[in-house]
């Protein structure tokens, strides 16, 4: 059929609405492609890749469309927006833009809630193509626009009764409780669709007719005048609350925060968790005194959340009150899935993310495959059923991936969300690798199993792994790195970008500034590692979609700004009443919803006790407070301790390798020491540096604990942080790095001497 205008297309739609259909078309939502046959005009569809779930099944043998980024965020970029002048009419899209920007909802290719409902979209609308289509496709996730007929002809010039409209549907503006069009002559020429929100909007004092006596239905409205309009709107009613994740979803989690963009505004809230209907909203929330309003499968069945809001104000009228509604759930005795996140090469592994969606804590493993062997990293929640020999658990699920080929285990870290099945592996033949710490800690299973040495490699044919350890999170929690691609797996480490749990990983086994040293050292290593020199790709197991260097390294600032800052630098846990937690996105910090806008948010939570001034238990201490092997002879948790680091952090070398030191980091546990071999110690002051025979020169780079150091020489010349400098060396040769604490007073000297072999 031809493509009808908007006008047509109402017209025909407002008689038929009682009966649920509009011009022929059931008015319940249909999929993105449904919306273009039945309409029977082209639709423009967003790439597959565009879309939440559309990246294959479990099992399939399909890799997940472009495997090094995640499926949810468009390739593209945004056609160039140019913003109209203020007295120039405003389209349809650029409307609905002043909206969704007030309100900043995030859209469904930036958050990553793999239990989102598919995005909705209209016909007419695509990422890439349409400007200010992720405004316009927020606004319709949100219910303030339907794409019920199917299109939303964005180049339209927006009416003033579609304004109206939208603007009711996003303030919640209360119906009218009489008549205020009387006085308009042209109020029957006001389409039925829009008549109550019209009614709305005018009885409200927020919008007027065009003169005394006309509306104006079918007018324009230009910048200024919905500036003007969304002014009076704003500075009268407090704006509704509004909610992530998503309501209307189902999900083993589903931690909730709220916010109102009317600055000031209390929220208050009230909930019930068996679908009875919730009171009136009473609980005052706030993000950071609050945190998220946590609810977590319980094991009991499901669980209907409601929960009811409101937002006020002095001086203002209340908010709408909104209510949300979540099931939390989980299947039982779901069997295991894996899903090919990289299809192999002559060159390169597959990898398979295997997991069990019957696991309410939802971790991943990864089966990774070389031409020659395998190795399975990690071991999933549900427990070891089966005895020696059995056929029981995820062993004989990755048996039907492996298709025959050898394969070795190595565990990332000993909690019961990664660590439940190694039994099925061990009593059935699997060589498994793990930490000594973890060796130690996990009874029979441990004394049947290898422990790894930091830094050893794993040849699987056409590629290899490397398994680095890194403490902080469980003391004995290992990463690996493919050495030819750079993508890294790991295990509760380097944080998570799965929001839809509030998932801010807990790193309080090490004191956060030994965190910073021993953290800069393993990236140091991956970089080593990789055959390119990069990361190029990054994986937490409870991360639905990998990540690159930008979220590794805003990892790594979260221990930065600790450092630099002190206590300040802290906030409540955002998972309720569990430690102290530092933060980085590149939002604002105050913004309760930057972790849904950037997929390279960090929350880490750090452990120890706070006050106004001191961190005690967070910084490295004296040897007699620490209880475990140190050198240090000042305690950084006191007022203004943070000044006083005077250290190094890392120590990166061109053209020589540096001997290294034990380095500790908590008692010994299990009779294993908590300790790795052959690291940079901030609180050694003598190295040596081996270089090979016939080399002239190192390029050599120290890195200072504190970004707000006074100075930084080497030997004598100043260098700035971040610099690097190429020096001579030879048998013998003494490098001196001296550092001035951003105290101005307290100073350290390191001597590193040259060795030839």
């Amino acid at each position: 059929m031809a493509e009808k205008i908007k006008e047509e297309v109402e017209q025909l739609a407002e008689p038929q609405q009682a009966s649920g259909l509009v011009d022929g078309l059931l008015t319940e939502k249909i999929s993105r492609r449904g919306f273009g046959k039945l309409l029977g005009a082209q639709t423009v569809l967003v790439s597959a890749a565009l879309l939440p779930g559309c990246g294959g099944g479990g099992g399939s043998s399909t890799p997940d469309p472009d495997p090094g980024t995640d499926p949810g965020t468009d390739p593209g970029t945004e056609p160039p927006v140019v913003e109209p002048p203020p007295e120039q009419e405003l389209t349809r899209a650029a409307f609905l833009a002043t909206i969704s920007d007030y309100f900043d909802w995030p859209h469904s290719s930036e958050y990553k809630d793999r239990f989102a409902n598919e995005q909705p979209f209209f016909s007419d609308v695509a990422i890439g193509v349409t400007p200010y289509a992720r405004q316009i496709e927020t606004a319709l996730e949100e219910n303030v626009v339907s794409n019920v007929l199917g299109y939303f002809y964005p180049e339209e010039l927006v009416t003033r009764e579609d304004a109206a409209d939208m603007y009711v549907q996003a303030f919640k503006i209360p119906t009218a409780t009489s008549n205020p069009l009387a006085a308009f002559t042209d109020a029957s020429s006001i389409s039925a669709s829009k008549l109550e929100s019209v009614k709305a909007i005018v009885a409200a004092g927020f919008m007027g007719g065009n003169s005394a006596t006309t509306f104006s239905p079918k007018g324009t409205l230009t910048g200024e005048e919905a500036k003007s309009i969304l002014g009076r709107i704003t500075s009268t009613i407090v704006s509704p609350v509004q909610v992530m994740p998503k309501p209307g979803t189902t999900a083993p989690r589903r931690y909730v925060s709220f916010k109102t963009p009317t600055d000031g505004a209390q929220i208050y809230y009230t909930q019930t968790i068996d679908g009875s209907e919730p009171g009136d909203p009473t609980t005052p929330w706030a993000f950071w005194s609050n945190g998220v309003i946590q609810h977590q499968y319980s094991g009991t069945g499901q669980k209907v959340v409601r929960i009811k809001t409101v937002a006020k104000k002095d001086g203002m009228q209340d908010s709408a009150v909104r209510e949300f509604v979540w099931d939390v759930f989980l299947p039982s005795n779901s069997p295991y899935e894996a899903k090919l996140v990289h299809a192999p090469t002559s060159t390169t592994p597959a990898v398979w993310k295997v997991f069990n969606p019957s696991e309410n804590l939802q971790a991943n493993a990864y089966y990774i495959e070389g031409s020659t062997g395998g190795i399975i990293f990690d071991f999933l929640q549900t427990s070891y059923r089966g005895s020696e020999g059995s056929n029981e658990g995820m062993k004989p699920f990755v048996d039907t991936l492996a298709k025959g080929k050898p394969y070795i285990g190595i565990l990332g870290h000993n909690h019961p969300d990664h660590a439940a099945q190694v039994g099925s592996f061990v009593h059935n033949g699997i060589t498994m690798y793990m930490s000594p710490q973890n060796k130690a800690s996990v009874g029979t299973y441990g004394a049947r199993s290898v422990a790894l040495t930091d830094g050893q490699v794993f040849d699987l044919g056409n590629c290899h792994v490397t398994a680095w350890q890194q403490p902080g999170h469980e003391n004995g929690l290992v990463t690996i790195i493919i050495n030819e691609t750079g993508w890294v797996y790991a295990s509760d480490m380097w944080a998570c970008n799965r929001p839809y749990t509030a998932d801010t990983t807990q790193y309080s086994g090490a004191r956060s500034d030994l965190m910073l040293s021993l953290v800069q050292q393993l990236w140091s290593n991956y970089q080593k590692s990789s055959t390119s020199g990069v990361v190029s790709e990054l994986t937490n197991a409870h991360q639905d979609f990998p990540v690159g260097n930008e979220a590794a390294l805003n990892f790594i600032k979260t221990y930065q700004n600790l450092i630099d800052y002190g206590p300040e630098y802290t906030w409540p846990s955002i998972r309720g009443a569990r430690n102290r937690m530092i933060w980085y996105h590149n939002g604002d910090l105050d913004d309760p919803w930057g972790m849904w806008h950037d997929k390279n948010w960090i929350a880490n939570e750090v452990g120890g006790s706070y006050s106004a001034t001191s961190v005690d238990g967070i910084l490295t201490q004296p040897t007699a407070a620490a209880g475990y092997p140190t050198n240090a002879t000042i305690d950084y948790n006191v007022a203004d301790g943070y000044k006083k680091y005077s250290v190094l952090s890392n120590i990166e070398i061109t053209g020589g390798a540096l001997v290294g030191k034990d380095v500790y980091w908590a008692r010994p546990a299990s009779g294993v020491d908590n300790k790795l071999p052959n690291k940079f110690d901030p609180w050694t002051y003598a190295y040596i540096i081996n270089v090979p025979n016939g080399t002239g020169s190192i390029v050599f780079k120290p890195t200072a604990m504190s970004n707000k150091i006074t100075s930084m020489k080497v030997n004598g010349a100043t260098l700035a942080q971040g610099s690097s400098v190429t020096l001579p060396v030879g048998a013998g040769t003494q490098i001196t790095v001296e550092i001035v604490a951003p105290d101005g007073s307290t100073s350290s000297t390191y001597t590193f001497t040259v060795a030839l072999v």
